[in-house]
């Protein structure tokens, strides 16, 4: 039982982004730092981060918005590109939440940099403060 209690709350912390289980399932795929800094010019970058967050640092060109007021008004209109959403670190479930809102509004390219703005950092990637 402890286990299992010990697994499913690592499974949480690691997978964030992960879509949910079910006929209620949504796929969100699951992006790089690095491979979102290779397609970065192709792809629409949402920063589920407070602001006070993204001011520090965020992905070039990554637009900030909150993780429950994902609309249709906020999105591109163009349904079918690439979308990315990422928070802070692995552990901020927010990205995945949005990511999950895209898709349930009919959004079919839809990705979450697990690794956060942490993780791009760690990588070395550039950022806007």
């Amino acid at each position: 039982m402890q286990k299992a209690l010990i697994l499913s709350t690592l499974l949480l912390l690691v997978a964030p982004c992960a879509a949910q289980s079910g006929p209620d399932a949504v796929p969100v795929k699951d992006i790089t730092p690095q491979e979102l800094f290779a397609g970065l010019s192709r792809m629409h970058v949402i920063d589920v981060n407070e602001a006070d967050n993204y001011a520090f640092a965020h992905v070039p060109g990554a637009k900030l918005l909150d993780y429950d007021a994902i609309t249709p008004e906020v999105l591109p209109a163009d349904k079918s590109g690439a979308l990315v959403f990422y928070c802070w670190s692995p552990e901020c479930p927010a990205a995945g939440m949005a990511a999950e809102s895209a898709v349930k509004l009919g959004y079919t390219d839809v990705r979450c940099m697990h690794a956060g703005i942490t993780g791009w950092q760690d990588a070395g990637l550039p950022t806007e403060p």
